[in-house]
């Protein structure tokens, strides 16, 4: 289907004969085969087809899907009005849910969606489903709350489940026939054998009357999941459901743990369906929002990681000695390094006998602190200065433990030392990259919210700002008003004065913008050509004036300096109660819209 798409008339029917053999093959396995239907994937045909054609294959694919419901529910036997019933309802849940889609989804990729946009995603589908069970109620021959439930959660699951499959297949057909193929043989074996897999435990699951296995599922659907992403968890809750409805063929009971007739256990089985949905989505969005981090703050973070690569080698370099000492003869037991340490003759035996010498304050410091010690039952550890012979003063620091007898006396002392002076000496250096480094942290976080050509804010920023501008509003009830504005006939400044005109272009109509706003306003490029100017307390008479002149400047300063002349079309809102920033955004993208439909190089107030 996705390879035919913008092929002409045939796309269209391609469609409606798809929905017809997918409806007509779903009904009769449920009534020749009396088997309970867990996803209704019609649904799903209808909801990829609405989405994925372009604008003049709309209204036919709405026709084509029209009459192929009116000739299925024909074929079924129903009664003219039942008949209509249907139809609209089959209508109406895509096109509610392909409606929300564009308004979630916008024109991101489905793989770029993230958490948020993902669960308003599914909370759409499910809402366009039940919207149509409301309106497919009265037509139903039972007219009851099961048959109301399963049609909703079947076209929920239905959507929700198969049209990401349809979209990768779709995909995967349009790149082999452009010739985009890549070699994926071993991850689609281990693909199809990780789906094999859910099947089988799918079947094994739902056929076990003892005792319910339902975690089981989950947990190998999480693994899944982590593995694949959205495409694993639609395949997987696919399988699933595909097995639940082959054990019900026959009029069997999809779930052989529940007591319930076939088609209640089907709806809890949905319900089940519909909570691994719930599950499986949001982690696989925040999987690949962990992912989409990761890639961008590599970059940003690559000095930090030789910072951290620094101290690592710093705290795993070092020379360490071993010292023993016994308090009641005095006698001590140096290792080899422990000479070196101390800037020593390692030949000089296992005792170096008295070293007071080589002590600062003669051993004042040292003994004290052993002393202070000597009744720790825990490791302990402290530092203390030496001076080796012919050598600068070298800082040391003891790991040491106490052993006792079993009346409590102190038999020996135990220790480990490491020369500690090139680590102190490190430190002061590490901290000062350390501040060298939260220095660039912080000014790659001022790029990461500026736009690079002409140093106003980004989208992110904007969107933002615009965010904490709208809820002081809620709070106190001032005003906040947005001014929209783009630059008019902008591509016919690139094709005739080349790219490179056109960013200078860019930074001075941002210059211009930037003298006009006030110290407490926020200007963002949040498009191509396209800004906006938030301006919080302002009220509306003040707003209209800031547009006009924001209008005029452009038309009357963008020419100096030898540049073209260029006009602006702008377009301005206020915030109203219940607004946040999208309906806010998009309201004055209307005004925006008015004032080029006006002849551009105006102002228009959004309605």
């Amino acid at each position: 289907m996705g390879a035919t798409l913008g092929k002409g008339s045939r796309f269209p029917w391609e469609v409606a004969l798809i929905w017809i053999v997918s409806a007509i093959g779903s009904v009769l396995l449920r009534d020749q085969g009396h088997a309970v239907m867990l996803l209704w994937l019609p649904s799903a045909v209808a909801v990829c087809a609405l989405y994925r054609a372009k604008r003049g294959e709309r209204l036919p694919v709405i026709a084509a899907l029209l009459v192929a419901n009116l000739i299925f529910n024909f074929w079924y036997g129903l009664t003219p009005l039942a008949l209509l019933g249907y139809t609209v309802a089959n209508i109406v849940e895509p096109l509610l849910a392909v409606a929300i889609a564009h308004r979630v989804i916008g024109k991101r990729k489905l793989e770029s969606l993230r958490l948020r946009d993902t669960v308003f995603l599914f909370a759409g589908i499910v809402f366009a489903s039940f919207s149509a069970a409301i309106i497919a109620l009265p037509f139903g021959p039972h007219r009851d709350w099961v048959q109301f439930v399963w049609w909703g959660f079947s076209t929920s699951l239905g959507t929700a489940v198969g049209a990401p499959i349809l979209f990768y297949l779709m995909d995967w057909i349009t790149r082999r026939r452009a010739g985009k193929k890549r070699d994926v043989g071993p991850l689609l074996i281990w693909f199809g054998i990780s789906m094999l897999t859910m099947f089988a435990l799918s079947w094994f699951v739902l056929g076990f009357d003892l005792v319910p296995l339902a975690p089981v599922v989950m947990s190998a659907l999480v693994l899944i999941v982590a593995r694949y992403g959205q495409i694993g968890a639609s395949v997987s809750i696919f399988m699933f459901g595909v097995a639940g409805t082959l054990r019900s063929v026959g009029g069997e009971t999809p779930v052989a743990y529940l007591q319930f007739p076939p088609f209640e256990a089907g709806i809890a089985l949905q319900l089940l369906m519909m909570l691994m949905m719930a599950t499986s989505l949001p982690l696989a969005a925040l999987l690949l929002d962990n992912d989409r981090l990761a890639m961008r703050l590599k970059a940003r973070n690559a000095r930090m990681r030789e910072n951290l690569l620094m101290l690592n080698m710093a705290e795993e370099v070092g020379r360490i000695g071993r010292w023993h000492y016994n308090p009641r003869t005095g006698e001590q037991d140096w290792s080899r390094q422990m000479y070196l340490i101390n800037g020593l003759d390692p030949t000089l035996g296992r005792d170096p006998g008295d070293l007071t010498s080589m002590l600062p304050d003669g051993g004042a410091e040292l003994f004290g602190l052993l002393a202070h010690h000597s009744k720790d039952r825990a490791r302990y550890s402290f530092e203390y200065r030496v001076c080796p012979p012919q050598a600068d003063e070298r800082i040391l620091r003891m790991y040491a433990t106490n052993e006792f007898n079993e009346a409590g006396d102190l038999t020996g002392m135990f220790g480990v030392v490491m020369d500690v002076t090139e680590h102190h000496q490190r430190q002061e250096a590490l901290d000062r990259e350390r501040t060298r480094a939260m220095r660039l942290a912080a000014e790659a976080q001022y790029l990461a919210h500026t736009d690079p050509l002409t140093g106003l804010a980004n989208r992110r920023r904007t969107i933002t700002q615009l965010q904490k501008c709208i809820h002081r509003s809620q709070e106190d009830g001032r005003p906040t008003a947005l001014i929209s504005f783009d630059i008019d006939h902008f591509k016919r400044v690139n094709d005739t004065s080349g790219h490179q005109m056109g960013d200078d272009v860019l930074v001075r109509i941002a210059d211009i913008a930037r003298a006009q706003a006030r110290a407490s306003d926020l200007i963002g490029r949040i498009g191509g050509e396209e800004f906006v100017w938030i301006l919080p307390g302002a009220g509306q008479e003040e707003t209209r004036a800031a547009a006009e002149r924001l209008r005029q400047a452009i038309e009357q300063e963008s020419s100096q300096g030898g540049l073209p002349q260029v006009t602006a079309s702008v377009g301005y809102t206020m915030w109203r109660e219940g607004d946040d920033a999208n309906s806010l955004l998009a309201r004055v993208d209307a005004a925006l819209y008015d004032a080029k439909e006006a002849g551009r190089n105006n102002v228009q107030q959004a309605a």
